[in-house]
């Protein structure tokens, strides 16, 4: 299932598990906002999706 999100969000599989280093919350919804700024319209409906998955 892993492999199926990687390959189609075109990413490699470290990148799913690559954290980074420790940010803020304040930090993580700065770049979430500058993402959502970027992103196309069905970019931003994928997102969606996947952060509802994530919800449940």
């Amino acid at each position: 299932m892993l492999i199926k999100l990687g390959s189609a969000l075109k990413a490699d599989m470290w990148e799913m598990f690559d954290f980074g280093h420790a940010v803020s919350t304040k930090e993580l919804k700065e770049a979430i906002q500058k993402f959502s700024q970027k992103a196309d319209e069905e970019t931003l409906r994928t997102i969606v999706k996947i952060i509802k998955i994530f919800e449940r």
